[in-house]
């Protein structure tokens, strides 16, 4: 707990504009450990539902890391709501955006079956792949590419 309370007056003093590239970066470090989860919580926290699509996302990625990390099964169920509907509604704003259908990938693709979140996977992975050869983020590729062939989420039932 107290941890919690030095990184949200780091991060209230610190009170910069969320750009995509440190959301990203706080996300992929966010599965590493639990101080990092924390800090990607915290650092999205601000972004508001009427921001750039690609925040929004993300921000709907750091309500479902926050309901991943919950005890309380209402408030785990109430995180994962909202998480889901800021990835909804992010893509809904701008479907075209590969990295928000990564995230939505990445996010389905880890959660237990029970949610039934999971019917985007196989067109979500076919847009992914599609769009890498066109991608000219070399540091979103790299990243991208990296989760695919570390996690071996990415079979060839889904291409």
């Amino acid at each position: 707990m107290r941890l919690r309370g030095i990184i949200t007056l780091v991060i209230s003093f610190w009170h910069v504009t969320v750009d995509v590239s440190q959301a990203r970066d706080a996300y992929f470090r966010s599965a590493t450990t639990k101080k990092d989860a924390l800090f990607f919580e915290l650092l999205l926290d601000s972004v508001r539902e009427d921001a750039v699509p690609i925040l929004v996302c993300y921000k709907g990625a750091a309500e479902m890391l926050k309901a991943n990390n919950a005890t309380n099964p209402i408030i785990k169920f109430t995180c994962f709501n909202r998480g889901k509907n800021l990835i909804q509604q992010s893509i809904a704003r701008d479907s075209s955006c590969i990295e928000s259908h990564f995230i939505r990938y990445s996010i389905q693709r880890n959660l237990p079956g029970f949610l039934r979140y999971d019917k985007n996977i196989h067109q979500d992975s076919i847009l992914i792949v599609k769009g890498l050869d066109n991608m000219t983020d070399r540091d979103l590729k790299n990243k991208i590419t990296a989760y695919f062939n570390q996690s071996k989420a990415h079979t060839k039932n889904e291409q």
